[in-house]
């Protein structure tokens, strides 16, 4: 059942977001879309995605902005091998005649779409998990990947959906945090990292403001109203924006949509 009309406790207040009216959304109209400035991204021209699966619309958007921007990517869950597996998986299903021969046009497709985007000159793909303490030469921590960007790039955006493993590098987001223009992280599972999660995100509001949240409607809501995911945007306090609003309930008409589109979107509402 969706949350409905129901407010959040008052725990929650200060991540009511402070909106402005240049709001735009990047990526698809479901998982995979976010929400941004974009006057703050065009102060960016190099963003940094950790976690993309085979969902890089948010991305593709980026670079069609503008055309000097970059790109860096880091996800080891996506790969050459699992691409083929399924396509010769749906291959064998289809010659014995147990697959739609569309589906197998629509896995091919897919995995020609995504070598066409690691290949783009602009973009930089690493097959490396995200880790705060590397363990092998599949693994790279923040000062890892903040060292292959030209140190002369002050403004970046950093996307964060990694599953549940964003938990584990808080702590190098704030060490880097002056370089980051916009921040956009997606928290899992925060019915067991409830106190984690409220104490990183007061000490990102020291640093950032809290511009968009959205709450992913393909995992539960909490007893408290609050979702169990939730997608938060953030935009480093030097941009000086100008807000004109600060709405009370979410999601923005337009702007949002469920990131399960056989599901109604999660109501979010502050006190």
């Amino acid at each position: 059942m969706q949350n409905k009309k129901k407010v959040l406790p008052e725990i929650y207040n200060f991540l009511r977001p402070k909106q402005t009216k240049n709001l735009a959304r990047f990526g698809t109209n479901k998982d995979g879309g976010y929400i941004i400035d974009s006057i703050a991204i065009n102060k960016i021209d190099h963003f940094v995605s950790f976690g993309m699966a085979d969902e890089f619309s948010f991305e593709i958007d980026f670079l069609k902005d503008k055309k000097i921007n970059t790109l860096q990517i880091y996800d080891y869950s996506v790969n050459h091998k699992n691409y083929l597996s399924n396509i010769f998986k749906i291959l064998r299903r289809t010659i014995t005649f147990r697959a739609n021969p569309k589906h197998l046009s629509s896995v091919i497709l897919k995995y020609l779409s995504f070598l066409k985007f690691i290949y783009n000159k602009r973009v930089s793909f690493y097959p490396l998990k995200i880790t705060k303490n590397i363990q092998n030469k599949s693994e790279i921590d923040l000062d890892g990947v903040f060292d292959k960007i030209n140190q002369s790039i002050n403004d970046i955006g950093v996307k964060i959906d990694i599953e549940g493993d964003e938990y584990n590098i808080l702590n190098e987001v704030i060490k880097y945090s002056k370089k980051i223009n916009i921040l956009i992280i997606e928290f899992h599972n925060i019915e067991k990292n409830n106190k984690i999660f409220l104490n990183f995100m007061h000490k990102l509001i020291e640093i950032f403001d809290v511009i968009h949240i959205h709450g992913n409607n393909h995992d539960f809501i909490r007893s408290d109203g609050f979702p169990n995911v939730i997608e938060i945007t953030l935009v480093n306090k030097k941009n000086n924006l100008s807000y004109v609003d600060f709405p009370r309930s979410f999601p923005i008409e337009g702007l949002d949509f469920p990131n399960n589109p056989l599901c109604a979107d999660i109501e979010i509402n502050f006190s």
